[in-house]
């Protein structure tokens, strides 16, 4: 609602993909209170607009994605980082560097197994020659 009032860009809509998404429960919370006592989002816009920063609190920098602009703490936003993936068909991106190292790992174990089991019915072929 804030960003609705300050003329904000904005996604309003739900993602189809995340049907249980906190902004959903958010949303429904903030219709029921408004049933109840309507002036309550304004209520609620004017006292975040109350909020002011404490002296010495450090902002993050904001920076814009190399890719499509948008704003980003990052030096690619999070969206076109998935799309990245996506495009190099590795879809399954991870928080750390940890559990890249585990799924590579793991990948590296799956194709070793692979190979012994190939390596297994090859020797009973040539035995049963």
């Amino acid at each position: 609602m804030y960003a609705y009032y300050k003329k904000l860009v904005y996604f309003s809509t739900e993602c189809i993909f995340a049907p249980n998404a906190y902004r959903g429960h958010a949303r429904t919370f903030l219709k029921h209170l408004e049933k109840i006592r309507p002036a309550s989002i304004m209520d609620i816009i004017h006292s975040g607009e109350q909020f002011s920063i404490k002296q010495g609190v450090k902002l993050p920098n904001r920076e814009v994605c190399k890719l499509c602009g948008y704003l980003s703490s990052q030096p690619m936003c999070k969206a076109c980082s998935l799309l990245e993936g996506l495009n190099k068909g590795l879809p399954k991106l991870s928080l750390s560097k940890q559990s890249v190292q585990n799924r590579i790992r793991s990948e590296n174990e799956a194709k070793i197994q692979q190979a012994v089991v190939s390596q297994a019915k090859l020797q009973q072929a040539v035995a049963q020659l």
